[in-house]
């Protein structure tokens, strides 16, 4: 099975249910190559900002928006990450004007490629009532609320409505709670993808997990290590994941594998109550292996896999 910046951009999802990219959009992140993560993330921006343009279209206000703008803008606004791919778990600003300059060698005009520059930079006179909506898309995704650009959106609805601006900020509070709630599957949808490369996915790596269990389970259990393994459902989703909860004395150890190729630990020790996450993106079953390994070592040194 091959990965496609445009299956990412476009397909179908559950849990959560996103809504396509544009087109435009789609054919420039695939002209740029992007990070099948980064696109992932777009994709839930760009879901956020339709929510709040539906909010904002139910309620018949002249904004003077264009909601393709705001659209194409929440759905390119990390382009810059693509040249700057340390940014993607990193923080950094470098990717913002690298982004309004890379959408505009790709042929897109300076007022759609704006948003690349200005989603981070909300208190500049640049930035309208388009370039908050896709600021704060940029938050809400995730649930993150950041007050000054809430209240310079609240002004902008007050102006346009006549209301109070406290009633203006109940509103948009209750709008951005319910937004809010669907964070943890948008991040699980983004975090199901590689931060790099777009070509061949890696070997299904939760079936790979899952017969590793079959041949060892018994075993970790006669050497007194508790061990249960979980999956994702079977509902349909492009992205599947199964993990593994390994125990023994004070230590655990949950990895789960999706079949995107990345693996998340968690290595907690009870006694002491260090926590140490993570992350590792595995290209083949013997990477797999060699990462429960490790596992087993540190729950119990004296384990083999």
């Amino acid at each position: 099975m091959m990965t496609s910046v445009l299956a990412i951009a476009l397909q179908d999802t559950n849990q959560p249910l996103l809504r396509p990219l544009p087109i435009a959009a789609a054919d420039v992140l695939h002209n740029v190559d992007a990070p099948p993560r980064l696109v992932a993330h777009l994709r839930a921006v760009h879901d956020v900002a339709g929510q709040l343009l539906d909010w904002i279209a139910g309620r018949d206000l002249d904004l003077g928006i264009s909601p393709e703008a705001v659209l194409f803008g929440a759905a390119t606004h990390d382009i810059g990450k693509t040249l700057h791919p340390a940014e993607l778990s990193a923080a950094g600003s470098q990717h913002e004007e690298a982004g309004r300059e890379l959408l505009m060698a790709q042929g897109v005009d300076s007022v759609m490629a704006r948003f690349a520059a200005t989603h981070a930079a909300w208190t500049t006179d640049e930035a309208g009532m388009e370039d908050l909506l896709v600021s704060l898309a940029d938050k809400i995704w995730k649930n993150k609320r950041v007050p000054e650009l809430e209240d310079l959106v609240v002004a902008r609805l007050a102006a346009a409505s006549g209301r109070p601006v406290w009633e203006e900020f109940l509103d948009l509070d209750s709008v951005l709670a319910r937004i809010g709630d669907q964070a943890d599957e948008r991040l699980a949808f983004q975090m199901s993808y590689p931060t790099v490369g777009s070509g061949r996915l890696p070997p299904d790596l939760p079936d790979a997990l899952t017969t590793w269990f079959a041949k060892n389970g018994a075993g970790l259990r006669t050497r007194g290590i508790s061990a249960e393994l979980r999956h994702s459902p079977e509902d349909g989703r492009l992205k599947n994941s199964s993990w593994l909860t390994v125990e023994a004395g004070d230590r655990v150890t949950r990895i789960t594998v999706w079949n995107s190729g990345e693996a998340e630990l968690d290595f907690v020790d009870l006694g002491s109550g260090d926590h140490r996450p993570v992350h590792r993106d595995l290209r083949t079953e013997q990477e797999l292996q060699a990462l429960l390994v490790s596992v087993l070592d540190w729950i119990d040194p004296g384990t083999k896999g």
